[in-house]
């Protein structure tokens, strides 16, 4: 699989690749019924921390964490469902989950960024990080 590197642009037609190699069916079903709802996007990594950093901070592998982690969940935060609490909830608990079983990173470590991106992630903020950031 080619992987954007941090900063790089994502297109719709990229992003339904990653969607499909990670089996986010469900965002692939979603793209495919309406791409023209969508945008590109710029990958960050793990969004307001240099990965590397992070991967130092926490003790976990930096290239899972971006790429096994952070990589999946901004899929399922660009192209969520707006206002769907309890996808976006699911999506932060895979995070939580893949922090901690792909990237190796201690419990401690990934329940502070769990709660960091349910704080920040919200799309009330409309950031380019918050929820459902792809949607034109």
């Amino acid at each position: 699989m080619n992987f954007p590197k941090i900063g790089d642009r994502v297109e719709t037609e990229q992003a339904l690749e990653l969607c499909r190699y990670f089996k986010l069916d469900y965002l692939v079903s979603r793209i495919e019924r309406e791409p023209s709802l969508y945008k590109s996007w710029i990958f960050d990594g793990c969004s307001c921390i240099h990965d590397e950093f992070l991967g130092l901070l926490t003790g976990c592998d930096s290239e899972a964490l971006t790429f096994k982690c952070c990589l999946p969940h901004d899929l399922g935060y660009a192209y969520g469902e707006p206002g769907n609490r309890m996808e976006r909830k699911r999506v932060d608990l895979k995070f939580q989950s893949d922090l901690i079983t792909k990237a190796r990173m201690k419990e401690w470590a990934a329940a502070a960024l769990y709660e960091g991106v349910r704080v920040g992630g919200e799309e009330v903020f409309g950031l380019s990080f918050s929820w459902a950031f792809a949607r034109k």
